[in-house]
């Protein structure tokens, strides 16, 4: 029996590194919208290839404001040639885990980040992007 889970688990293993990674090079890098007043919205955000994600007070701040991790549950490229992720993003605070799901766009030319969430901590994506929601952003690449 014990054999059988051997095999089981090294077949797992092997097949959970055969799938291919999400492509995240479009997402990575630094996004920046100097028309956000700080004290309502993060004017600048930071991507890295780590799952590390960095929120920054200002567009000309030197260190985060906020850093939180996050993953990726699932990415496409449009017929558009638009990037599309559904991130999960996680900040741990002092009284409680923050959970952010968000759909984000990425411009076909790299250069335009667009961002939504329904509600904080409900844990559901957006099924589309609106620009009316109150959680809507919009970011350029710097």
């Amino acid at each position: 029996m014990k054999k059988l889970f051997v095999i089981a688990l090294l077949l797992l293993v092997m097949a959970v590194s055969a799938v291919p990674e999400e492509d995240l090079s479009p997402l990575l890098g630094t996004y920046a919208n100097p028309e956000y007043n700080p004290t309502e919205e993060t004017p600048k955000l930071v991507y890295t290839a780590d799952g590390i994600g960095e929120s920054y007070a200002t567009t000309y701040a030197k260190e985060p404001t906020n850093v939180w991790t996050y993953t990726v549950e699932e990415a496409w490229q449009d017929a558009e040639g638009a990037y599309w992720y559904k991130i999960v993003a996680t900040r741990i605070q002092t009284l409680q885990t923050l959970f952010l799901y968000l759909l984000v766009r990425i411009s076909p030319d790299g250069t335009t980040y667009e961002e939504d969430c329904i509600r904080k901590n409900l844990r559901e994506f957006p099924t589309e992007i609106n620009p009316k929601s109150y959680f809507y952003r919009i970011l350029y690449r710097e």
